[in-house]
């Protein structure tokens, strides 16, 4: 039977409800800018003409999407939060609430990387929100039963717990739905027993001195331009114009905006490699390595968090062969932390700690970007403590510590 003497498809029950999920597949892969309305609707089986019967525009579509997503959470929670807390059990909660954020899985990535091209007021909705899910799951898992922590630790292992029951749109996993559930479920409950992490005293004060190298401000200012709006709302010359580079002489630096974005992501693998040589080079057991490692990348985290956030929303932007090579030496950085995690639990299978090792990373990305997080002077022990208890290891060896 030929395309033209094939039956029509039949006309699906709820056909806004189609659409909202063929955009949200396509905002998740190739980004808000990336996808028109003509995709959605061929992507629909409908003409354009048809699409905007049920939508007014793509940013109506991704407004509905991130809410309906975000509902299905909202209401998973608010049913578990009506049940006695008497009669509630803590893997059950658990699991619940993972299998609500998998059935779900884009909206995390589509709130990070997309939230800017919602309009103001969905924007304010999704926030308030995504601000009452930690507070929920603070209540729910950890206050009361974890009293010892201290209000600090706890709302950050709030957004830990988040992150990793969230986090899953960011990656490809190897496991199979309910093994994947699994592991989350179990890092989860390791997150919420680990003690609390001891840090200083005090916030860790950096001092905020500009580099004399032209070359680097514009980096600088390009990676917090870049966080702030988006590299689509961004012009090369918003990039000099903050370090006073305008005209014919910023492009002694950068041919194009491309360019920028290039150098600011490569920077923060640069970094990476540096935390990863480092690791390397410190003397210990071997079973040490992967928490060192952890050390590491919290550190470029809170000290490069620009581009690091750069890093994480705006890698769609990047010309196909940069991001070809950024994403090699991604994978390789990934491999170094599966391989030391091998070591330490050598029984685990490969596509469980590949899992474990996107799921840390996650963390780390997540939360580091939180702003009010670093007037908490546990910072960064917490976070890498967090990150240790999701692998499923102890936390670092101190430096020098004899194999």
């Amino acid at each position: 039977m030929d395309a033209a003497s094939a039956p029509p498809r039949p006309r699906p029950r709820n056909r806004r409800a189609e659409i909202a999920r063929n955009a949200g597949e396509l905002f998740s892969v190739r980004g808000f800018h990336g996808v028109r309305m003509d995709d959605i609707a061929e992507a629909s089986g409908i003409t354009a003409r048809a699409l905007y019967r049920h939508y007014a525009n793509k940013q109506a579509l991704l407004s509905h999407v991130v809410l309906e997503d975000q509902q299905h959470v909202v209401d998973t929670i608010t049913e578990l939060a009506g049940q006695p807390s008497g009669q509630r059990d803590l893997d059950a909660t658990l699991i619940a609430l993972t299998e609500a954020a998998l059935d779900s899985r884009r909206l995390s990535l589509l709130w990070q990387r997309e939230a800017r091209h919602l309009d103001a007021e969905d924007f304010q909705l999704v926030r308030r929100r995504t601000q009452w899910i930690a507070t929920q799951l603070e209540e729910l898992l950890l206050t009361g039963m974890r009293r010892s922590l201290g209000g600090a630790v706890t709302e950050i292992r709030s957004w830990v717990i988040v992150s990793v029951i969230s986090g899953a749109g960011f990656y490809d996993s190897p496991l199979p739905r309910p093994r994947l559930a699994q592991e989350l479920v179990a890092a989860s409950r390791r997150v919420i027993d680990a003690a609390a992490a001891i840090g200083p005293d005090e916030p860790v004060q950096a001092a905020d001195r500009a580099p004399l190298a032209r070359r680097e401000q514009l980096v600088s200012a390009a990676a917090q331009e870049f966080r702030a709006k988006g590299f689509a709302g961004v012009g090369i010359d918003d990039i000099g114009g903050r370090v006073g580079v305008v005209g014919p002489a910023l492009y002694r630096y950068f041919d194009t905006k491309a360019d920028i974005l290039i150098a600011a992501v490569n920077r923060l693998h640069e970094w990476l490699a540096l935390e990863t040589a480092r690791a390397l080079r410190t003397p210990g057991p071997d079973d040490a390595v992967l928490g060192l490692l952890v050390e590491g990348y919290v550190r470029v985290a809170l000290e490069a968090t620009d581009l690091l956030a750069v890093w994480r929303t705006e890698r769609l932007h990047l010309p196909d062969a940069a991001r070809e090579r950024i994403d090699r030496i991604q994978a390789d950085h990934l491999a170094e932390w599966q391989h030391w995690l091998g070591v330490a639990r050598p029984d685990l299978p490969d596509a469980d700690a590949a899992t474990l090792v996107t799921t840390a990373r996650t963390i780390i990305d997540d939360c580091a970007r939180i702003p009010h997080f670093r007037r908490y002077p546990a910072v960064a022990a917490e976070l890498s403590g967090a990150a240790l208890a999701a692998l499923g290891l102890g936390p670092a060896a101190p430096a020098g510590a004899e194999s």
